[in-house]
């Protein structure tokens, strides 16, 4: 706390410090105290503080050279420990005072402890003391002041320093809705991120206008479609069944040159009979094509693309497996089957008249699948749609004539059909496949095949024609298919059965023990 000196002359000042200590004695010890605690003993009797009168208040001035040696919460020295004869004999004593040798005072109880921190009373200005107040201080300094002080008076005893700053106050800072908004500085945009949003852009305004261009030509090819009159809608369909629809499903990569020549020597070496091979590699797209394009008379392999049509028009909700058919005189007829020596009138699902079909090739069953399905007129439609060339459907079963006609690639060609999934769903792919596998004539193309070998297959058989054509699954994994279609006279029925069992064989050592060029495919068109 920095030192105070009343603004009073030196000689006044003086005086009153002479008269306030011609009644103390003189310290017992020489001894200095502790910092800030220094002092003289006084009497008891005696006052704290010496008298000031009250015609002018005592005021204090900083002294600049020692604040910064004083400590701010230590007391001021009291006027006592100022010396005259020091002061006499050396005026600059009362700036610098010598601490003189005083003993350890015990403080009085009434008396309170100065308050610390009091430099700060220099920063404010005061105005003049109430004399009142203070002449009753200098009478009686243990008597209280009937009217206190407010707590923004201020100090009397303090001094407005000169040319002291009042510091600024602080301005209010403004509230985040009261501050003016700043616009973000704008920032670039790399050229990457620039050009890939382009791009998505650019597909997006594509994809809007690719569905308005098929939507707008829906619309137009649906009003094209209610304008045309009814004859040149029957002149459209007309032309659809007499040309395919689609075309050949197998696309056939390279011909199988050594195994068809050794199907030719065969073939020479019994000139009594008129055979056709076609055999396609399902993994190469390699084939064997010996007469296959021919037609010959189909007997029971008609069955096959019939049983096609029944899945196709299952999956498209004609026809239910579970439908009830009833047996007719009308179906009934002679040849290979059982359902022949059943009464008419019997019921029977339409899955297992399909299936009878196929597995003991029952031409009565065959009679009443041609019936559920439209005729043959309706059939030999889809047969002309899939593409099967040679295969028309003329009589109902049994057909001994041979005018019922197909060929072997043919039947190859919709066996693939069936295993792509191009004319019936996979649910009715399965079921074909499983009751071609089913069907119970083995003495032809099984006979020729090895241990692990699966055939999926129909036979055909009348006086003069013997076939069978079917899928093949080889124990290494190939899957081909083969049909072989044999017209002979009636007395070498025999020797018509042999041929077939040979290329069978033949065929199957060729494709599983052989090699096939590394860059064939497969090539089934959709």
């Amino acid at each position: 706390m920095a030192e105070r000196f009343p603004k009073r002359s030196i000689l006044s000042v003086m005086s009153s410090i002479a008269s306030a200590n011609s009644g103390q004695k003189s310290p017992k010890s020489g001894k200095a105290t502790q910092s800030g605690k220094s002092g003289r003993r006084r009497p008891q009797g005696q006052p704290n503080k010496p008298e000031i009168p009250a015609s002018e208040p005592a005021t204090f001035s900083p002294q600049p050279n020692r604040v910064t040696q004083i400590r701010a919460n230590s007391p001021a020295p009291s006027p006592e420990e100022f010396n005259t004869q020091d002061f006499l004999s050396d005026p600059r004593s009362a700036i610098n005072p010598k601490k003189p040798k005083t003993t350890k005072i015990g403080q009085s109880k009434s008396r309170k402890p100065r308050q610390k921190n009091l430099a700060a009373v220099d920063l404010f200005d005061f105005p003049q003391p109430n004399l009142e107040n203070v002449r009753a201080i200098a009478s009686n300094p243990t008597a209280r002041v009937s009217r206190p002080i407010s707590p923004s008076a201020p100090i009397p005893d303090a001094e407005k320093p000169p040319n002291v700053k009042k510091s600024p106050l602080p301005r209010p800072r403004p509230q985040e809705s009261q501050r003016p908004g700043k616009r973000p500085a704008p920032r670039s945009v790399p050229p990457l991120v620039y050009a890939t949003r382009l791009l998505i852009l650019g597909v997006g305004i594509a994809v809007i206008c690719g569905t308005l261009l098929s939507v707008v030509n829906a619309v137009s090819r649906s009003t094209a479609a209610t304008q045309e009159t009814p004859a040149e809608q029957n002149k459209q369909a007309g032309s659809a069944v007499a040309a395919p629809a689609a075309s050949e499903s197998l696309q056939l990569n390279q011909e199988l040159a050594a195994l068809k020549t050794q199907v030719q020597v065969m073939a020479t070496e019994n000139p009594t009979l008129t055979a056709g091979i076609f055999l396609v590699d399902l993994d190469t797209g390699s084939y064997l094509n010996f007469n296959g394009d021919a037609a010959f008379a189909s007997a029971s392999t008609i069955k096959l693309p019939i049983l096609a049509a029944f899945f196709q028009a299952v999956d498209e909700g004609k026809v239910r497996l579970d439908q009830v058919l009833t047996l007719k005189q009308e179906n009934i007829v002679g040849g290979s089957g059982e359902m022949q020596d059943d009464p008419p009138g019997k019921k029977y699902s339409a899955l297992e008249v399909a299936r009878k079909m196929i597995v003991v090739s029952d031409n009565t069953a065959t009679n009443m699948m041609i019936e559920l399905l439209g005729g043959a007129e309706i059939l030999n439609q889809h047969f002309a749609a899939w593409g099967l060339r040679a295969t028309v459907l003329r009589n109902n079963l049994p057909d001994l004539e041979g005018t019922n006609t197909t060929s072997p690639k043919d039947l190859i060609n919709i066996i693939a059909q069936v295993d792509r999934g191009n004319l019936v769903s996979v649910k009715s792919r399965d079921r074909i496949l499983q009751i071609l596998r089913q069907t119970k004539n083995d003495s032809l193309l099984p006979r020729g095949l090895g241990e692990g070998s699966v055939i999926a297959h129909k036979t055909g058989n009348i006086n003069t024609m013997l076939a069978d054509a079917g899928m093949v699954d080889l124990p290494n994994g190939k899957r081909y298919l083969v049909a072989v279609m044999v017209k002979h006279p009636q007395e070498t029925e025999k020797s018509a059965q042999t041929l077939i069992r040979e290329i069978s064989r033949m065929s199957y050592r060729y494709l599983n023990g052989g090699e096939t060029p590394a860059d064939s495919q497969v090539k089934i068109k959709n």
